[in-house]
């Protein structure tokens, strides 16, 4: 169950209610923390290892920069994709789907419902990222593609199963960094196509879904190729 409370000018969900990421938040506002690695740090974006009592944890703070005044516009009529995500990834752990990575605790800070500071407390996952792999063994492609299906089973989607949203573990493959979106068909459609795409996992699902992505795809393709001709982008790949 995700709770949700104020701290200050935060709206801050978190898993289960437990204290435990509060007082890690606290920390992180307070300059408390203990940095072990920095992952990725750019304009918008900056994900660190932290040391906790419990172990190393995920730290994420996303600032948006880009395409202010059209995600303002859409706050009032889409759902939060973050909080989403955290609910999403909460019940799909509850229901046996431990391959996702956990995510403990989401801070917002909000101007009506447009959110301009997103803070993630997430699972660390030791392992090896499946991009180190020139050639993915048969093995892990089927680990890959079972781990997929399951979560679709359980009506969530990756949004974007490419190489750097793996990671190969002595437990087996788990998924990182997957999409907060409404699992609707086209997007299970989406990852199953992708996976045929990255790792010539052959898609054997061919529902409706299936045939409206590949129409849209293809359709997307001509507006493409029509807007290069008339001179309004640059060549399509």
């Amino acid at each position: 169950m995700i709770s949700k409370c104020k701290i200050n000018k935060y709206t801050v969900f978190t898993k289960d209610g437990d204290s435990f990421y509060l007082s890690v938040f606290q920390d992180f506002m307070k300059n408390r923390l203990k940095v072990l690695k920095i992952f990725r740090s750019i304009e918008d974006t900056k994900v660190v290892l932290i040391e906790t009592a419990r172990g190393p944890m995920v730290l994420k703070i996303f600032v948006p920069q880009h395409k202010k005044t059209e995600r303002f516009l859409k706050s009032f009529f889409k759902k939060d994709y973050y909080e989403n995500l955290i609910k999403q990834t909460d019940r799909v752990w509850k229901e046996g789907v431990t391959s996702v990575n956990d995510q403990y605790l989401l801070a917002e800070k909000k101007i009506f419902n447009y959110t301009y500071i997103y803070i993630m407390l997430i699972e660390y996952i030791q392992g090896i990222e499946l991009e180190r792999y020139n050639v993915v063994p048969e093995n892990i492609k089927k680990q890959i593609h079972d781990s997929i299906i399951q979560l679709h089973k359980h009506n969530m989607v990756s949004g974007d199963p490419h190489k750097g949203n793996f990671i190969v573990t002595d437990k087996g493959i788990r998924l990182i960094d997957l999409s907060g979106k409404k699992p609707n068909g086209l997007r299970k459609a989406k990852d199953r196509l992708d996976l045929e795409k990255h790792y010539g996992i052959q898609n054997d699902i061919m529902d409706y879904s299936y045939y409206r992505f590949i129409l849209k795809r293809k359709v997307r393709q001509w507006m493409k190729r029509v807007k290069y001709k008339i001179g309004l982008r640059k060549k399509p790949n």
